[in-house]
C-alpha cells in the first residue's frame, strides 16, 4: 500500500457536518415538549406544513424541508 492510500485510510471520515436543526430544537426543549415533537415528526399523518408552522409560532427559526429531510433520514423503511 502506497502512503497517500495509507493517509486516506487512516483519516477518520467527517460525518454529519453541523448539526440539525430538529436537533438543536429538541435539546431547547423540556422533557414533555421533546416527547412531544419526537411524536409529531414519527406520525406521518402530521403535515410537515403543521409541525413547522408550531415551531415557528414558538420562536424556532425552522423550514418545512427541515422537518421533511429529519423524517426521512431517521424513519428510512
Amino acid at each position: 500500500m502506497g502512503k497517500l492510500l495509507k493517509e486516506i485510510r487512516d483519516t477518520p471520515a467527517i460525518r454529519g457536518g453541523l448539526p440539525k436543526k430538529i436537533d438543536i430544537i429538541l435539546g431547547q426543549l423540556d422533557e414533555q415538549d421533546r416527547k412531544d415533537l419526537l411524536d409529531a415528526l414519527n406520525d406521518h399523518t402530521i403535515q410537515a406544513t403543521t409541525i413547522y408552522r408550531v415551531l415557528k409560532k414558538r420562536g424556532f427559526d425552522i423550514g418545512r424541508k427541515c422537518i421533511n429531510r429529519y423524517r426521512g433520514f431517521y424513519n428510512e423503511s
